[in-house]
Formats: structure tokens, C-alpha cells, sequence
């Protein structure tokens, strides 16, 4: 589900895989691998993602877990997990962001 996550935070940020391979010194072939499920990111490559859309790697791991199990809940299309995963990725950053204030 990493993978997944990270596709989101992509489109949620309105890059495309070309555009932010550039910017993450990634190839457009190896994010793609990641988006699809075929390869795993490694920590580096999550920190890089975290630091380029200014948030932390643990609420990115965080995203992806709760992701997870919510799949596993529940059968919907997908332009609803897209929009469930949206919504649910920014209440995270919201929480994040509470406890840093804090």
C-alpha cells in the first residue's frame, strides 16, 4: 500500500510521475514500479517524498497502514478510494500538524 500512498500524494500535489521524478532525482520507470505495487520504496526514497511535500515520513507511513486496513474493510470503486484516500490523507496532515503546535 506504500506505493499507493505515495501515488496519491503525488496527484493529490498535482505532479506527474515526469515532474517529480525530475525533482526527486528518481526515474520515471522506478516510480512508476512503486505506484504499481511492483517494487517497495525505500526509506530514503520516502524521506525524499516527505521533504519535497513538506510533511513527515512516519505520516506517510501512517497514511499507508491506515489505507490498508481501510481496504480491507470495505469494496468501493476507484475514483471513491481516490477521493476517500484524499480526504483521509489531509485529516492526517491536519492531526500531524496538531501535535507539532503542541
Amino acid at each position: 500500500m506504500i506505493g499507493e500512498t505515495l501515488k496519491y500524494l503525488r496527484i493529490f500535489n498535482d505532479y506527474t510521475m515526469v515532474q517529480l521524478a525530475e525533482e526527486l532525482d528518481l526515474s520515471q520507470s522506478y516510480i512508476s514500479e512503486i505506484e504499481n505495487g511492483k517494487k517497495q520504496p525505500t526509506l530514503q526514497v520516502i524521506e525524499k517524498y516527505a521533504e519535497k511535500f513538506s510533511i513527515q515520513p512516519s505520516t506517510i507511513l501512517l497514511f499507508s497502514e491506515s489505507l490498508d486496513r481501510d481496504k480491507r474493510k470495505k469494496k468501493t470503486s476507484a475514483k471513491q478510494k481516490v477521493a476517500y484516500a484524499g480526504m483521509k490523507f489531509l485529516k492526517i496532515i491536519e492531526k500531524a500538524g496538531e501535535l507539532e503546535n503542541e
